[in-house]
């Protein structure tokens, strides 16, 4: 989210049916070592590893999930506690509740009134799993083997919970009726019936995936405790991947598909591995050692914004191939937002770029003053635009053009600003939205 975003954006929370069975999905694909940011070396040396923060962040998920289950249970309860809730709250509060005597909550919970047992079942069971990783906590180090048996008993017990099975199948209705139904209608018309059913199940696919981001985003708005997303994001890699097998195993091998529609379909499902890579190999990577706040929230930020922007355009590009008519702000609203948004930063940092580099060639007679006025006018307007990564350094470089007194020094300075604004539009001018709008020096 750009800094303008932050600041005016309001967000509902999730129904608490709907974000428990998301953590409850969440947590059972962060115990996959395939689907974390390792490097190759970690991923090489599993066993040597220290998984004390993913397992202190297990704990901060299963807390959550308790929290939500006390709030499905408790008669008086009609709304979830903030997501943006801190984890720093008693335990036994968290945990308090469930064996009330029935389930409320309205349309969210249908089905579950009639397991309040099993409700009350799996609360105990997530406690004792919230207890073991609290003793695993004691310890300096917790062993690959330790972490990957929490993950195997909360499994154990998510299978065995009638309660768990009704809460996933809730949220896979959910996500059924939320539907596009211009999408809906598109995947329907297509023939041979089989590419109708393909495609119908692709766009399904990016529906629950961009459902998963929207409760990322829900986190960064919310400004709430950003690595206990990251059980969310090894969720949207697994689903992800599970996504490219389907087109690749099936939507590319429909008979008689036109060689137009393979082609967008290869295509997207090569947009969506690079785009999956660089968050995950790039962004998320070394996610646990991040200690500053700033770093954590740049982290995820960039890493749901590349996912979120790929995904649209995805369905974007593949539902245009179909029908040229459809418009991609009416799927997404904020994707003409994004959009417009884009076009307007890539401008200003072109005209920055060069304004920048005239000043390093005119040196001692560049104006100082001139040029920190425009400087002033981008970081209070187009900046909010960037990724939030991208201001600390930019921000930086204006404070050394600020301060720069010999004119040597201020060349030096210029020089090394133009590379980071080249390299920083060249990054703008990547983004998915811009896929269709290459840049035009000449306007």
């Amino acid at each position: 989210m750009d800094g303008q975003t932050r600041q005016h954006t309001t967000v509902e929370n999730f129904p608490a049916a709907r974000e428990l069975a998301v953590w409850l999905s969440a947590l059972q694909s962060f115990f996959n070592q395939a689907n974390h940011p390792f490097t190759d070396s970690e991923r090489a040396n599993i066993s040597a590893r220290n998984f004390k923060c993913e397992t202190q962040i297990a704990r901060d998920a299963l807390l959550r999930c308790l929290q939500l289950l006390g709030s499905i249970a408790r008669a008086d309860s009609t709304k979830p506690p903030s997501v943006d809730e801190g984890d720093t709250e008693d335990a036994d509060v968290a945990q308090q509740g469930v064996g009330a005597t029935h389930v409320s909550g309205g349309d969210e919970l249908l089905g579950l009134a009639g397991v309040n047992q099993s409700l009350v079942e799996l609360t105990d069971a997530l406690q004792d799993a919230c207890r073991l990783a609290d003793a695993m906590l004691e310890s300096t180090v917790v062993s690959f083997a330790g972490w990957s048996g929490l993950g195997r008993i909360i499994e154990r017990e998510l299978r065995r919970s009638d309660a768990a099975s009704l809460l996933a199948a809730a949220a896979e209705a959910g996500d059924a009726s939320s539907r596009q139904e211009p999408l809906v209608a598109l995947a329907r018309a297509l023939t041979p019936d089989e590419l109708g059913e393909d495609m119908s199940e692709v766009f399904d696919a990016f529906a629950r995936l961009l459902e998963l981001l929207r409760f990322i985003e829900i986190s960064l708005a919310n400004d709430a405790q950003l690595k206990r997303v990251l059980p969310i994001f090894t969720h949207a890699y697994e689903e992800t991947r599970a996504l490219l097998d389907f087109i690749e195993a099936r939507a590319l091998r429909v008979e008689g598909l036109d060689k137009r529609t393979q082609d967008i379909l290869d295509g997207t499902a090569y947009a969506v591995r690079m785009e999956l890579r660089k968050a995950f190999e790039h962004e998320l990577t070394g996610f646990c050692s991040l200690r500053q706040p700033p770093q954590i929230f740049a982290k995820v930020e960039s890493a749901c914004g590349l996912l979120r922007d790929c995904y649209q355009q995805s369905v974007v590009a593949l539902a245009q191939n179909f029908d040229p008519d459809v418009d991609g702000a009416e799927l997404f609203p904020s994707f003409q937002t994004k959009l417009e948004q884009s076009l307007i930063l890539r401008r200003d940092l072109w005209e920055l770029t060069g304004l920048i580099r005239r000043a390093a060639r005119e040196g001692e007679t560049a104006s100082q003053t001139q040029l920190l006025e425009s400087l002033n006018a981008f970081t209070e307007g187009s900046q909010r635009y960037l990724m939030y990564k991208d201001w600390e350094p930019l921000e930086r470089f204006v404070e050394e053009v600020e301060s720069a007194r010999p004119p040597a020094e201020l060349a030096s300075v210029l020089h090394r600003f133009e590379a980071f604004l080249e390299t920083l539009f060249g990054q703008v001018n990547m983004r998915a939205v811009l896929a269709n709008y290459p840049f035009d020096p000449n306007k």
